[in-house]
């Protein structure tokens, strides 16, 4: 079987040398990006070749298509990838949601993991450290209220994070020295 020609009333390669330099000048100034320029005129060009694209028989109308045809390319791929953007942003969006909802599961289970340690304390020892940590008061603060001296709060504050230094992990024994430190 022969290759059937379809003959053209133009040259597509003389139509490529011709405009190919104007259409990259043209689509680099939508697309501000001169190597996607010369891959939207290439591949308008491969389209020609391939038959996907009939151009108009007449000269004028012909160069006025070639430019009507890039500008939609960059304006199908501008779209295309503000479309991608979109649901790229959403894919970070829902990780960092994921990440933050992760992150608080993390943090309430170390916080419980504190708490129910903190409750096996000797009554001292709770005592102190449940007045420093959640009423936020300072030693000579927790002495007054004991009616303790400020060296038994100090030691009542350093035997509970010996003892819960044994009990904890390392994330919940950070949050515990965090916490005393505020």
């Amino acid at each position: 079987m022969e290759n059937l020609q379809i003959a053209l009333p133009y040259n597509i390669e003389s139509l490529f040398q011709q405009y190919y330099k104007q259409l990259c000048l043209f689509a680099n100034n939508i697309l501000h990006d001169q190597a996607l320029a010369e891959d939207v005129v290439q591949s308008f060009f491969a389209g020609l070749c391939e038959g996907r694209n009939i151009l108009p028989e007449d000269d004028h109308a012909r160069k006025g298509y070639l430019f009507i045809a890039i500008r939609n390319n960059c304006l199908k791929h501008i779209r295309n990838e503000k479309i991608k953007n979109k649901y790229i942003d959403q894919l970070d969006a829902d990780m960092i949601e994921e990440q933050t909802v992760m992150d608080a599961m993390i943090q309430a289970e170390v916080i419980d993991q504190l708490m129910k340690a903190i409750h096996q304390l000797p009554q001292g020892c709770r005592q102190v450290l449940h007045m420093a940590i959640f009423d936020k008061l300072s030693n000579d603060e927790i002495a007054h209220n004991l009616t303790i001296s400020i060296n038994t709060v100090k030691s009542q504050k350093k035997r509970a994070i010996q003892l819960l230094r044994a009990r904890l992990d390392a994330s919940a024994l950070a949050l515990l020295l965090f916490l005393l430190t505020d």
